[in-house]
């Protein structure tokens, strides 16, 4: 995989490409407005709405937060505090875990989250978690016994999928860095005023680097001096192995953008249709709470008579590529996808099961729910980022 990294239109634009250079995940943040999510700041509890069980934090720059009271919390406070629970007026530490989206406000958490490579550290949580992912018996083990002394009462850990076969002292490292980030932030914290920002998350494309496994990411590619230098310094203190895949892109008469087609595949990323080689089609309809995706045959069986061998092999290819728009667009929430109907049930469950393979290679959460009665295939992909089309929009 190759990662680009370059400025358009006062945008920074970040296009992670496969080894056949087609784009798998596709980004546009404003240079001057970076993104919130991750980051930590002091709230403000300006408001508690019992009827919807929620929390308004005020956070830097009067930003209003919506917090859920479902979720349970060992909250942080901030001076003279009322009790454990949030009460109006409270000052409490929150981390902003999604994004504004349409007309929703950023949602906030007290789970605070420091993400390294390897682990992320939980704020509240208990023990230690071992990514389902690791399916590797001895490796589970491994890293069981390595963290069975992690018994801080105020946060756990959860050993994510890089971890695989990486060295005990390096995993310790991390997990003492991580560590310390946090006690930091905890004792300086509380004693900070109202808005403070505490913790700054790095940016798109730095968090690109740092959850690829190291395997898979052969390239990153700028043309900026600053972002080249962001690359650095990162990979200077945690990743010193991913150094000598930096790049800085230099060539006046042939722009980055234009050497990797980037205005092409924006454009194709943002477009209502997507053609299929096989000559079927997707229309992919994004609403205001939910993305419909309709698979059309097209001239795929045009003057052919066809059956459930044929429709599926339609259907195939058309989930191969809605999951990679969902990845490329990034789209979220709730999905339906209308494939083409199909009267065996074998093809039916085999649809499924491919699916469920393809979601499973997403560095999103992705649940493939079901298959209704109107033959709809259910799915939702957890909401952290905004969509593309809403980044470009703005």
């Amino acid at each position: 995989m190759r990662l680009v990294v370059t400025k358009k239109d006062r945008y920074i634009y970040s296009v992670l490409f496969d080894d056949n250079n087609q784009p798998l995940e596709m980004a546009a943040e404003h240079a001057d407005t970076p993104s919130r999510l991750g980051n930590i700041y002091v709230g403000h509890v300006n408001n508690i709405v019992k009827n919807i069980d929620a929390a308004f934090i005020e956070t830097e720059g009067g930003c209003m937060c919506y917090h859920s009271l479902k979720e349970k919390c060992s909250y942080l406070f901030g001076p003279h505090a009322n009790n454990d629970r949030l009460c109006m007026g409270d000052y409490v530490l929150v981390q902003v875990e999604r994004e504004d989206i349409k007309t929703k406000q950023p949602s906030v958490t007290g789970k605070l989250q420091f993400t390294g490579k390897y682990l992320v550290l939980v704020h509240g949580m208990k023990g230690v978690r071992i990514s389902n992912k690791i399916k590797d018996k001895e490796e589970n083990n491994r890293l069981k016994v390595l963290f069975s002394n992690c018994e801080n009462e105020n946060y756990g850990l959860i050993v994510r999928t890089n971890a695989l076969q990486v060295s005990n002292e390096r995993l310790k490292a991390e997990e003492e860095r991580l560590a310390a980030l946090y006690r930091d932030i905890c004792t300086t914290g509380v004693h900070k005023s109202k808005g403070s920002l505490l913790y700054q998350s790095y940016p798109w494309y730095i968090d690109l680097l740092r959850d690829l496994p190291q395997d898979q990411l052969t390239e990153v590619v700028t043309d900026e001096e600053e972002i080249f230098a962001a690359f650095s310094d990162y990979t200077a203190q945690f990743q010193p192995e991913d150094t000598a895949k930096l790049r800085l892109y230099k060539d006046e008469n042939l722009s980055l953008a234009a050497l990797y087609s980037l205005q092409k595949w924006e454009k194709e990323a943002l477009s209502k249709h997507v053609w299929l080689k096989s000559g079927a089609s997707l229309v992919i309809e994004p609403t205001e709470t939910l993305t419909v995706i309709d698979v059309n045959t097209g001239k795929a069986i045009s003057g052919k008579k066809a059956g459930d061998e044929t429709f599926y092999k339609i259907n195939e290819e058309a989930a191969k590529e809605c999951m990679r728009q969902l990845r490329l667009r990034n789209l979220s929430g709730m999905i339906l996808i209308d494939f083409i109907n199909m009267e065996s049930e074998e093809y039916n469950e085999k649809l499924m099961r491919l699916l469920k393979e393809l979601a499973a290679k997403d560095r999103i959460p992705v649940n493939v729910v079901d298959m209704t009665g109107l033959r709809l295939v259910e799915l939702t992909r957890k909401k952290v980022k905004k969509p593309l089309h809403e980044m470009v929009a703005e």
